[in-house]
């Protein structure tokens, strides 16, 4: 199989797996058809008032300022006389939709549920908006506007202004003004409007606020900054002014409960969508008719969180974010969200047994039909055969847990109907997750099936490959016969698969994970004879056990690195006294320096600090300064070297130019930003033109190594720059001189291994002994990419893999991995930082704004990927056994990866899993791709220099 074709077909089926975990771990529990359920009593409230601050975070609200005073005095002051509070516990992934989803619908959608928002996707399940008589909500366009289909007449929404997108140029309290001047502008208008008044002295009614200021104040000035804090205390001021209107407006007749609490938090950084204790700690003040006031308790909670805020004494009642639903549900009296999977939060009330026993048993009835119309679904879409049910919630045990209760209340006996309906909710809780996971094992398996058959195909090739078997059509082949049967067989494996899923009924989304691994087990099996050789060559292997253990401890540090940044750095210092250890005689010692220093300087970024994120915009300027400055001795060196013609020279100082003009772009947009104000069209037009002209510039020169990598590195510095925030661009220019000594180790190691036919290593130069700085940069000064392009494409590569190949993988996966962590420990999809992208853009726009993001984190992989592409051309390496022995590597830590993904423990753990298996999931395949990428980038040419020096 041709190597463009071997990455391609991996891409799809990389593509499958990464969408997999979503379907196998964060399945939602979506089902229809179920009758509401609410309790028949009097509802402890009439109307409610939802407040959700956007983006705070528990402790900014509720922690004490240095001068002994709250942020919020109003809501602190609830808290202390007024009402109940406590934490609201949201879950990954933390962003506004889902944690709207959770708060009102009362399920937590799948972590691409960020995918579904950004397509502007309408959401179809039971809010409490839907089960209100009316509803008025004042948001932003990211959710309610998209739940109000067919309610336009009972929901009544309005959005931000469009101006508001900005990220700059505006004032983030003016989101909040909007609202709270709207909120107003409702009041003033039901004094006059006879409707509107009528309508709003109904029951069950809903006022939702979402203020989206502080989420929009923490992307540009940090949470721990004093304007946050500030922000804090204005939206605390407008919150009391609310309360009151509204108080003023009921006549203070004691019917309207409030509710303040927040979506999710943020890092230090002001970014959120992860699990970390700052993203999914949000605050949770409720006051009003039905619900408990301040009481002391003695209890000790191990979190600290309570003695840290000054409330300790005072008692606090903790919920899970999707609780919140059921909690507003009960309080309004309104029917609970008929897909809520979480029970109401029976402490934060203060009614009577038979109020809370009706309550419960309402909650319990909803939770047990959900139960049911999941056993019903799955029992659809599964065989009779093997359809297995949750046997403590059978109809029958269904039926009397519900009569038992009822009767219990009918008799007065509420506390045991209390008790009762409680350990019911337990068991519903837990038939709902069985249903939930039911196809989880079978998926799983399917999706491991496929991966170690994948790996096994990519063996395959690769023995194939390095054997010689593909150009040479040596060795055993299948017979028709047998090929015949192995189609055969996994052909009916797959139809029989195919119809079983369609008569079930099954989501369109099973039919790629359970069909995928028929295709590629075929693939394995038709090439039976060459995993025959394979397993009759096993025991030469022996010899080779050495590399391949420091391979795989190669492999499980890149994985133990996402989650200990410091073991990168552990490995790049053995790659730092690797050559001092094994190949000191054949390296030049001034080399050897070289190569140590810059391994353990481009060590040094990986173990900075998990959570650093200050921006630093003085160290850009210095990063791009020495860029200018090492650029300019380059170009100097090829003047005094003559290697290549005048116009070459322009190019190069066309693009170091660029580099200075990036730096006054990226200086100029900071300061703009710093002082709330948007970039220019000029400052970013110049910065989508130069991010283009990264792509077209080194298809200009000469495909000279030097010079080609040289005006890469040039290229991509320019954009990278824009990009930059602190000391990632530092970290490129030290990453390319790294690359560069790499380039010299391997040149000196060429005749070490006899990897170049003689006539090559005579052309460089390279003598038989230890080789000096000047001889390995002779030998690159006369290699060209085109030409060994060539000369390999005409097969005078090595026929096979050596030793140093496996080393050079390792040490260029790790470089990646250094390279993903360098540009600011990008480990977990909280990462992203608004502020790396305002010189490209400037309106809150996150499909785009992570487009960007993702382009950023990328661009350190390209002069990796060209440099290793160098380095294979230079050893005459077969780059397609190369290629796949990484593809094939990447594979087994992608594997690992995918094995460690969980749903269970904190938020913290969910969160990490995930975003580890999704960040090497897109790295693998980026990877797949710069492979391609990078042949364009060296070999092709728009304008072809020659090198007069060479002839």
């Amino acid at each position: 199989m041709k190597l463009w074709l071997v990455i391609a077909v991996g891409m799809v089926i990389h593509a499958i797996f990464f969408f997999s975990i979503f379907e196998i771990y964060f399945a939602t529990p979506l089902v229809n058809g179920m009758t509401p359920h609410r309790s028949p009593l009097k509802p402890p409230a009439r109307r409610l008032v939802f407040i959700v601050a956007d983006g705070l975070r528990a402790d900014k609200i509720m922690e004490l300022m240095p001068n002994g005073k709250s942020p919020a005095p109003f809501l602190r002051n609830i808290i202390q006389t007024k009402g109940g509070w406590g934490v609201s516990h949201a879950a990954v992934p933390t962003a506004t939709r889902p944690g709207h989803v959770a708060l009102t619908a009362g399920f937590y959608e799948d972590p691409t549920s960020v995918a579904k928002d950004l397509q502007g996707k309408e959401v179809m399940f039971d809010t409490v908006f839907n089960e209100s008589q009316y509803t008025w909500s004042w948001d932003t366009p990211k959710f309610l506007a998209k739940v109000t289909g067919g309610n336009a007449n009972r929901m009544f929404s309005s959005k931000y202004p469009g101006h508001m997108k900005w990220l700059a140029g505006i004032n983030a309290e003016d989101m909040d003004s909007w609202v709270f001047r709207e909120t107003h502008k409702l009041l003033e208008n039901a004094k006059t409007d006879e409707v509107l008044k009528a309508k709003m002295a109904e029951d069950q009614i809903l006022f939702f606020l979402h203020l989206g200021g502080l989420d929009h104040s923490g992307y540009i000035v940090r949470p721990n900054s004093e304007a946050y804090l500030n922000h804090i205390s204005f939206v605390d001021e407008g919150v009391r002014k609310v309360v009151e209107e509204f108080e003023s407006h009921y006549n203070h007749d004691g019917q309207t409960a409030f509710v303040f609490t927040s979506d999710h938090g943020m890092t230090d950084w002001g970014a959120h969508g992860d699990g970390t204790p700052d993203e999914t700690l949000t605050p949770l003040i409720a006051w009003g008719p039905g619900l408990r006031e301040p009481a002391k308790e003695d209890r000790k909670y191990r979190d600290g969180l309570s003695k840290a805020w000054s409330l300790t004494g005072l008692k606090r009642t903790d919920i899970n974010q999707a609780s919140m639903a059921a909690f507003l549900a009960a309080l309004v009296g309104i029917p609970f969200p008929m897909n809520s999977v979480l029970p109401v939060p029976d402490k934060l009330f203060n009614i009577t047994d038979h109020e809370m026993s009706e309550m419960l048993f309402a909650n319990l009835r909803q939770l047990l039909a959900q139960c049911e119309a999941l056993r019903e679904d799955r029992q659809e879409t599964s065989m009779k055969i093997t359809f297995r049910p949750f046997k403590p919630l059978d109809s029958d045990s269904t039926v009397n847990l519900q009569n038992d209760i009822r009767a219990k209340i009918n008799s007065n006996r509420y506390k045991e109907a209390i008790e009762e309906s409680k350990r019911g909710i337990e068991m519903a809780l837990e038939g709902i997750r069985y249903y939930t996971t039911y196809d989880r094992q079978y998926l799983w398996f399917n999706i491991v099936s496929a991966y170690v058959g994948w790996m096994i195909y990519l063996v395959s090739l690769v023995y194939e490959d390095h054997s010689g078997l593909s150009t040479s059509g040596q060795g055993p082949q299948l017979s028709r016969r047998y090929k015949g049967l192995i189609i055969g067989f996994f052909s009916a494996i797959s139809v029989i698969s195919f119809l079983v899923l369609y008569i079930q009924s099954t989501t369109w989304t099973h039919y790629f994970f359970v069909l995928l691994p028929c295709p590629i087990w075929m693939a394995v099996f038709l090439r039976f004879d060459i995993l025959k050789q394979i397993t009759s060559v096993l025991s030469t292997v022996k010899t080779l056990f050495p590399d391949l253990l420091l391979t795989f401890v190669c492999l499980e540090i890149i994985l133990m690195g996402f989650y200990y940044r410091e073991a990168i750095s552990f490995g790049l210092v053995l790659f730092a006294a690797w050559p001092w250890v094994f190949k000191k005689d054949e390296i030049e010692r001034r080399i050897l320096i070289h190569w140590s220093v810059s391994c353990l300087t481009v060590a040094f970024f990986p173990a900075i600090p998990t959570g650093t994120r200050e921006l630093n915009f003085n160290l850009v300027v210095l990063g791009g300064l020495v860029a200018i400055a090492i650029a300019c001795f380059i170009v100097k060196t090829f003047a005094t070297r003559q290697l290549a013609k005048r116009k070459l020279f322009l190019i190069f100082g066309f693009q170091i130019f660029i580099l200075a003009v990036s730096i006054f772009i990226m200086r100029h947009t900071a300061e703009m930003a710093a002082t709330n104000r948007r970039t220019p069209l000029i400052s970013q037009t110049l910065s989508w033109l130069f991010l283009g002209l990264g792509i077209i510039e080194p298809f200009l020169v000469t495909t000279d190594i030097r010079c080609r990598l040289f005006s890469i590195a040039l290229a991509w510095m320019s954009p990278f720059i824009l990009f930059s925030i602190s000391y990632e661009c530092l970290f490129m220019v030290v990453i390319c001189w790294h690359l560069y000594i790499w380039m010299l180790i391997e040149a000196s190691l060429v005749n070490d291994y006899k990897e170049l036919p003689t006539k090559i290593i005579e052309n460089g130069n390279i003598p038989n002994g230890k080789a000096s700085p000047e001889h390995s940069t002779k030998f690159l000064e006369s290699l060209d990419f085109a030409t060994i392009s060539n000369q390999i494409a005409n097969g005078k590569s090595r026929q096979g893999l050596v030793r140093a190949d496996l080393r050079r993988i390792s040490y260029f996966l790790l470089l990646l991995t250094a390279g993903l962590f360098g540009t600011g420990n990008l480990a977990s999809v909280n990462s992203f930082d608004p502020a790396a992208v305002f010189c490209f853009l400037t309106i809150s726009n996150p499909p785009f704004m992570g487009l960007l993001i993702v382009l950023k984190i990328i661009i350190p992989f390209i002069p990796i990927t060209c440099t290793m592409r160098a380095i294979n051309l230079m050893t005459h390496v077969p780059l397609k056994s190369f290629t796949l022995v990484a593809i094939l590597l990447q594979n087994i830590i992608d594997f690992q990866f995918f094995l460690l993904v969980d749903d269970g423990g904190s938020a913290t753990h969910v969160g990490e899993t995930v975003s580890h298996y999704v960040i090497f999931s897109i790295m693998h395949m980026v990877t797949m791709l710069l492979f391609g990428f990078s042949y364009l980038l060296t070999t092709c040419n728009v304008c072809c220099f020659k090198d007069t020096s060479k002839h």
